[in-house]
């Protein structure tokens, strides 16, 4: 089990600061404890590039996808106050919400299926362009589609299913789903359900959808041929699995719907209290069951497709459930997430240790180099070489 000693934070320092000096990251925090004691935090970089805004400590960034452990948390939440089922089906909530499969069929999609992304809905930015979530023209939730939550997933339910619900695993905006069900439970924004349910009892006062302070957000970068090039209004990430289009401008336009999969805003300060509220348990948000259920393997033995044996997923995180499988240094049962704006977690349950990384690099600080080397810095292994 490792330990935060001296010789770790020089490693992680030396890690953090070579990303950040080279120019990999442009700016960012990086927070890390074990056993609830802050080992290393540190604010580095520019917030601002071209205009020479360094980042602070309390530099609010673009969560993406991190919104979608605090709606996972809100919908267990209310599960537990048996406003929401798990088992239950989504039309339930939304009657109106029928996605088909390709055969004509009309499965039945439980709640469970949309936080463990098992209900054979996708992203657009998951299939090759030109794909039919791009024909019916579905938002990811990151873009400045000029659609209300309703009507794009008027848009979704008109695109085929990918597999039949609960028989496959596939990352998609099942989350914002989520969110549309929570709205109509509790007659209540998805932005005053997570302020309620999450937010205000951990004190995440820097945490929101629609934030004030703006004018400190993180300005946005994506990885070019010569080093991170700033991103335009409305702009575009071309990854492996397919295209994501990105509208910076969206954290800042008050008619952008509320997206349950990748719209808040927060500072690293307050993700970690999350990470570490639920490491311990999940109180005062939720009850040890729930937390269990959230954090536990959710798929069974459904294989992730890019993640292989080892690995499963909850209600919200990917969790590692065989460290030798997966040739995985960190131990068992170790859950984790990412951003596309540049962010990361990972919280180990057996060593204590919460880690969260915010950049406002994509996707150079979510996933590759940069992550695998912050968990070499800790565990002095990379991934891949356990």
């Amino acid at each position: 089990m490792p330990s935060i000693d001296a010789q770790v934070i020089e490693r992680l320092a030396e890690t953090w600061h070579d990303a950040v000096d080279r120019g990999t990251i442009v700016g960012g925090v990086l927070r890390v404890a074990q056993q609830g004691e802050i080992r290393y935090a540190s604010a580095r970089g520019w917030a601002d590039r071209e205009h020479r805004v360094p980042v602070r400590r309390d530099t609010p960034f673009r969560l993406a996808s991190l919104t979608k452990l605090l709606t996972s948390v809100t919908a267990l939440r209310l599960c537990e106050l048996e406003v929401l089922s798990l088992g239950g089906p989504v039309t339930d909530w939304l009657g109106q919400f029928r996605p088909r499969l390709v055969d004509g069929r009309e499965p039945s999609i439980t709640l469970r299926q949309l936080l463990s992304h098992s209900s054979g809905l996708s992203y657009g930015f998951e299939q090759p362009p030109g794909n039919a979530y791009v024909m019916a023209g579905v938002s990811d939730g990151l873009d400045r589609a000029p659609l209300t939550l309703q009507q794009n997933l008027e848009r979704l339910a008109s695109v085929p299913l990918l597999f039949e619900p609960g028989q496959g695993w596939g990352y998609s905006l099942a989350t914002d789903v989520m969110g549309a069900v929570i709205e109509q439970a509790t007659g209540l924004s998805l932005p005053q359900a997570i302020a309620r349910w999450v937010t205000e009892p951990l004190g995440m006062s820097a945490t929101g959808f629609d934030l004030c302070g703006k004018e400190r957000l993180a300005c946005a970068y994506k990885d070019g041929p010569d080093g991170p090039e700033r991103m335009n209004d409305d702009d575009v990430l071309v990854l492996d699995s397919g295209h994501a289009w990105l509208s910076t401008a969206r954290a800042r336009d008050p008619q952008a719907y509320a997206s349950g999969g990748a719209g808040l805003l927060g500072t690293a300060d307050d993700y970690l209290r999350l990470l570490e509220c639920l490491r311990q348990g999940g109180f005062p948000l939720l009850g040890t069951d729930s937390t269990a259920c959230l954090l536990g393997n959710a798929i069974g033995d459904t294989v992730m497709p890019g993640r292989g044996a080892g690995w499963a997923f909850g209600l919200g995180p990917v969790v590692l459930t065989d460290p030798v499988l997966a040739r995985h240094p960190q131990g068992t049962g170790t859950w984790s997430w990412c951003g596309l704006y540049g962010n990361h977690y990972w919280v180990d349950p057996i060593a204590g240790i919460s880690m969260v990384v915010l950049t406002n690099t994509a996707v150079a600080g979510a996933w590759g180099e940069f992550a695998d080397a912050l968990v070499e810095a800790i565990y002095g292994c990379r991934p891949g070489q356990a």
